[in-house]
């Protein structure tokens, strides 16, 4: 199972970074990079995962693996497109936050239950145990930096978003590994 030792400390980055942004030395990209880690990190191994094992299911298999991954990147982008909104309105809502966070939490356990049915496996694909803590690190640093955010020169906060989707969206599963499925043996 992959974990993250920093689960807090991401989302402390990311918020540090935004309030930042124009004072520093580093790149916006790089600090939105730094900041969103964990939560692109899980979408690259999903990613991995998928393509890896899309090559070599049969067609009822890929399609289980379609449905799964699929119904995670739904709530993922769902999460991506929060943050995405509140940087875009300079609002935060605290309980909308926790609700994609629990509702990403159960897409991850219900990917992993659907992976393991398809890919014998004996831990979890992807780790869903910095979920939380984001959730609430988010939280606890928006009430912080928001007012910075709201102040954004309108570049400043286009450049931002263009880098917070790129770190978070999830590519559509037929869009990985697209290659023809293997026949079945």
């Amino acid at each position: 199972m992959i974990t993250f030792a920093s689960d807090r400390r991401w989302v402390v980055a990311i918020i540090v970074a935004l309030a930042f942004i124009g004072c520093t030395h580093k790149s916006a990209s790089s600090q939105i990079s730094s900041g969103v880690a964990p939560f692109s990190t899980t979408r690259n191994l999903a990613v991995g995962m998928v393509a890896y094992t899309k090559r070599s299911l049969g067609a009822a298999d890929v399609n289980s693996l379609a449905v799964a991954y699929t119904a995670l990147q739904e709530k993922a982008n769902a999460y991506a497109g929060f943050m995405v909104e509140a940087v875009t309105t300079s609002s935060f809502d605290p309980a909308r936050n926790a609700k994609y966070a629990s509702d990403l939490s159960k897409a991850i356990a219900d990917f992993n239950k659907s992976y393991d049915s398809i890919e014998v496996s004996r831990h979890d694909v992807v780790s869903g145990n910095w979920v939380t803590p984001f959730a609430q690190t988010l939280q606890n640093r928006w009430d912080q930096y928001s007012g910075m955010i709201a102040t954004m020169s309108p570049q400043t906060k286009a450049d931002l978003l263009k880098d917070l989707k790129r770190q978070t969206v999830w590519p559509n599963f037929e869009d990985i590994a697209t290659e023809p499925v293997a026949p079945k043996h």
